[in-house]
C-alpha cells in the first residue's frame, strides 16, 4: 500500500473524513474520561486495530486510564513484570512498533508472553503529551502480526495529535468545572456558618465546627450538610 500522496501527506479522502469527524467528536465530549474512552474507541475504528489504550505515566510507572477491552492491561502488567516494552522504552521515541511481539528482538521477555497470554502479535504506540507534564502513550494493538503498515504509523501519530489537544481541552474545562463547584460551596457553607453563629450564639470557628461534627457523625459531605442548615435556618 501506497501510504502517501505526491505531497507527503497520508492519500485519500476517506481519511480527510476520519479525522473531520474525530476533530468533532472530541470536542462533543466534556469530560476528561469520556474523552479517552472515545479516542479509544475511535483508534480502534481510525487504525483499524483490535484493541486500544490512552496510558499516562505517573512518576515510573504507565497506569492505563482508558481502553476498549481487557487486554491492554494485560499489556502493561506484562510490561511491568518483565521490564521490557514500549513503555519502558518510551521516554526516548516518538512512536514505536513492533510487527510481531512473538519474534522481538527489542523485548524477546514479553514479546513472548504478549502473545502467548494476550494474544497479540501487532503493537503500535504513540507518545500523547499532557498538561500537567506527564506523558500519555495512545497504544494500539492487533491479533495477527505484521497489522500495521507505514500509512498505521503516519495515522496514528495525526490521531495521537488530535487526542492529545482534546484531551488537554478537556482537563481545562474540568479543572473549571471543579473550580466554579468549590466556590459554590464554598458560599453555601460561609452562608450556613452565618446561620448558625446567629442562632447558637457561636463565633465563626465555633460554627464551622458543629457543621465539621455533624457532618462527620453522618458521613455527609460539609457542602451537603450547609445545604441543609441554608434550607431549614438550624442545624
Amino acid at each position: 500500500m501506497n501510504p502517501t500522496g505526491p505531497s507527503g501527506e497520508v492519500a485519500g479522502p476517506g481519511l480527510a473524513r476520519e479525522f473531520a469527524e474525530l476533530a468533532r467528536v472530541l470536542q462533543a465530549e466534556s469530560g476528561r474520561l469520556g474523552t479517552l474512552q472515545t479516542v479509544c474507541e475511535l483508534a480502534v475504528k481510525v487504525i483499524d486495530a483490535d484493541h486500544a489504550s490512552v496510558a499516562i505515566r505517573r512518576g515510573a510507572a504507565f497506569r492505563t486510564v482508558a481502553a476498549t477491552s481487557d487486554v491492554p492491561e494485560l499489556v502493561d502488567r506484562l510490561q511491568l513484570e518483565t521490564g521490557e516494552g514500549p513503555s519502558v522504552d518510551r521516554v526516548a521515541h516518538e512512536s514505536l512498533v513492533s510487527e510481531d511481539l512473538a519474534a522481538e528482538p527489542r523485548w524477546p521477555d514479553f514479546g513472548r508472553r504478549a502473545a502467548d497470554e494476550a494474544h497479540v502479535r501487532s503493537m503500535l504506540s504513540n507518545r500523547l503529551f499532557v498538561r500537567d507534564g506527564s506523558i500519555g502513550l495512545l497504544n494500539v494493538y492487533a491479533a495477527r502480526p505484521q497489522a500495521f503498515d507505514e500509512r498505521d504509523v503516519v495515522v496514528a501519530g495525526v490521531f495521537a495529535a488530535h487526542a492529545a489537544v482534546a484531551l488537554q481541552a478537556a482537563e481545562e474545562q474540568e479543572r473549571a468545572d471543579n473550580l466554579e463547584i468549590a466556590l459554590r460551596n464554598s458560599r453555601r457553607i460561609g452562608t450556613a456558618i452565618g446561620i448558625l453563629m446567629h442562632e447558637r450564639r457561636v463565633d465563626e470557628q465555633g460554627a464551622f465546627d458543629l457543621l465539621r461534627q455533624r457532618s462527620q457523625q453522618t458521613n455527609r459531605k460539609l457542602a451537603d450538610i450547609a445545604d441543609e442548615v441554608v434550607y431549614t435556618g438550624t442545624l
